[in-house]
């Protein structure tokens, strides 16, 4: 019809056909509408041409007058030409009542013969309404009958029917009911290794949406077709888009899909940065959720990963928005990397160009972020003067408790760390972030599986000892601390390590063990030192010494002050017990429990486990310890 082999019709022809449109419409049976409108919005999509605004006219007029007269695909390809053209868009496009005619004359084609409507009509349908949501608006009653139509026939759909179908659904908001997403998932299973590209995207993103897990059979369906899918497939969007929807799952992929995605993505971001011909640089929120989702994820990519990433965020800084730069700076410190001064330079200045749109929780994740990548410096003090003014004048209530307890504990960090002279917070806001954070620590004293395991062990020793010791300033919670003695045991589980790298912490655990060096205690680990930790916590506490040689800049407040400690004073030992660590007692026996603890002990608070055994009967010796 438009088309002879690769060359279209000439544009002269096809204004005389939009004219005999005009003129001929009242002529025309159901089917020749649907052909007409199909055809000229085919040529939209390949070629570009926009319908007159009378032309439209006329085909709305069409459509209203023939709507009980339509076949199944005959609706549905009308639908899928109105959203192709973007019709309603247009200056006179279609009025409401002809998508109210179309709706109308759907319902009635499935409620009077629903054989007749096809799988391929439901697909058509729904992507339509995805595509333009604004312009194809389908009742809820639509909706509904669509998905039993989907039901019914879901054995005829091709996988690209069936993700367009669970897209479109999810694009617009609406659940098709348990029934279809279990056939969903089921066949998802069966076949996902064989789906391309944009089918695994889109049923990623429709579940998600549709806030329906799919479970980890799907999801490793999806790890293991991205193994075999081309270089040319998996471009810098779609991966961050599927990155993103695992996040949403919290499922990791296998390493070897990782070392994929992040090989391609490196390469990429080289390419872009250095202009090779055929690059393309990648879109800021791409950037921005890939690296959020290897933050949620707990993954954190290699070095030369962060190098070609963090040379292309600095080239494409200015086209962030406020939600992408602050993902950035959130993910680098849960990822404890550092980009440099010069690129947090430049995040400075976004996030002074951005302080007066952030959300409370843009306030309260970027100024933590700036806290856990380098307090001494960051943020600037003309920075930090904007995050206090801009909390000043934010109501309480805007903030989440969450949102408090990182404004406390950066409160807390910046007095103790940095370079800077400035209140973070101050007056009712300080007292109400204090106060959440200390209901935080009072209400969060849970006990794992393994903390009991290593409680029930020092039992057996014969080693007194208290769990979930909330010191006295209420700031902070340890989880054992042996009666009598200046020294505490951390039971750390998976969630305070990176899943790919479970010796080295996680950004937010470093923070913590810097301010408890800061109080005096002395966190040791032999399992958990890593280049990155002992870097981190090396600089935190050189700059700590420093500060507290002025003591007007080492109180928090009055009742946070750190006592100081006399030069003779033993420094309080904080010693960890890492999960992967540990001897279970499924897999191990109770004595080999003792032995790891006795060694534990002796290695790093110097404690025999009869020195452990005996309290001191100097009674003020564990609450000095505690009380900081």
């Amino acid at each position: 019809m438009h088309m002879d082999g690769d060359e279209y019709l000439p544009m002269a022809m096809l204004a005389r056909l939009e004219e005999l449109v005009r003129v001929k419409m009242d002529e025309f049976i159901p089917q020749g509408v649907s052909n007409c409108i199909w055809g000229f919005a085919s040529l939209n999509k390949n070629k570009g041409l926009e319908l007159r605004p009378d032309t439209v006219s006329r085909f709305g007029d069409g459509i209203v007058r023939l709507a009980s007269g339509f076949k199944s695909m005959e609706l549905s390809n009308i639908v899928w030409a109105i959203a192709s053209m973007n019709l309603s868009g247009l200056s006179g496009g279609l009025p409401r009542e002809v998508m109210v005619a179309l709706d109308d004359a759907m319902c009635r084609s499935i409620a009077s013969d629903p054989d007749t409507f096809s799988s391929q009509s439901v697909a058509n349908t729904l992507w339509a309404a995805g595509n333009a949501p604004d312009v194809v608006t389908l009742s809820p009653r639509l909706m509904d009958a669509l998905a039993s139509v989907s039901c019914d026939k879901f054995h005829t759909f091709t996988p690209q029917g069936m993700t367009n179908t669970i897209w479109g659904f999810a694009c617009n908001g609406h659940h098709p009911g348990d029934e279809l997403m279990d056939k969903m998932r089921e066949a998802w299973k069966r076949s996902g290794h064989t789906y391309i590209v944009t089918e695994l995207a889109n049923i990623l993103w429709a579940f998600h949406v549709l806030k329906t897990y799919p479970g980890p059979e799907c999801l490793a369906v999806v790890g293991e077709r991205m193994l075999t899918l081309t270089d040319e497939d998996l471009h810098v969007q779609t991966l961050a888009n599927m990155m993103y929807s695992f996040a949403q799952f919290e499922h990791l992929p296998g390493r070897a899909t990782m070392d994929r995605v992040e090989d391609l993505c490196a390469r990429a971001f080289r390419s872009a940065d250095v202009g090779e011909p055929g690059s393309v640089t990648p879109a800021s929120n791409s950037l921005s959720n890939l690296i959020w989702a290897f933050g949620v994820l707990k993954y954190k990519p290699s070095e030369e990963f962060f190098a070609a990433f963090d040379a292309v965020v600095s080239s494409t800084l200015g086209d962030f928005n406020d939600q992408g730069v602050s993902n950035v700076l959130f993910t680098y410190a849960n990822l404890n990397h550092n980009p440099g001064a010069q690129l947090l330079d430049a995040l400075a200045r976004r996030c002074a160009d951005f302080i007066s749109v952030y959300a409370p929780q843009g306030v309260a994740n970027t100024v933590w972020a700036w806290v856990v990548l380098d307090g001494a410096k960051y943020p600037p003090p003309a920075l930090l003067r904007l995050y206090a003014e801009r909390i000043s004048k934010t109501r309480d209530e805007d903030f989440s408790k969450i949102d408090r307890v990182q404004l406390f504990q950066s409160h807390l960090a910046l007095k103790q760390f940095s370079n800077h002279d400035g209140e973070l917070l101050s007056g009712e806001m300080l007292r109400s972030c204090e106060r959440a954070w200390m209901e935080v620590s009072a209400g969060n004293l849970t006990i794992s599986a393994i903390h009991r395991d290593v409680s029930e062990t020092l039992t057996r020793m014969g080693i007194p000892h208290e769990i979930e010791f909330l010191t006295s300033d209420g700031l902070f919670s340890v989880d054992i601390a042996l009666r009598g003695r200046k020294v505490a045991i951390e039971v750390d589980g998976p969630s305070h390590f990176f899943a790919n790298k479970r010796r080295e912490r996680m950004g937010a655990d470093l923070l913590r063990a810097a301010l408890m060096q800061s109080k005096g205690w002395t966190v040791r680990s032999r399992f958990s030192t890593s280049k990155a930790e002992r870097f981190f916590l090396g600089s935190f506490l050189a700059v700590s010494s420093k500060t507290n040689e002025r003591s007007s800049r080492r109180r928090l407040t009055k009742r946070a002050a750190a006592p100081s400690l006399p030069p003779s004073s033993p420094p309080f030992q904080v010693v960890s017990v890492p999960w992967y660590d540990w001897p279970s007692k499924y897999e191990s026996k109770q004595s080999d429990q003792c032995e790891y603890m006795a060694g534990l002990l002796y290695d790093e608070a110097g404690l025999s486990v009869k020195d452990a055994s005996q309290v001191l009967s100097h009674t003020d010796l564990h609450t000095t310890a505690l009380a900081w």
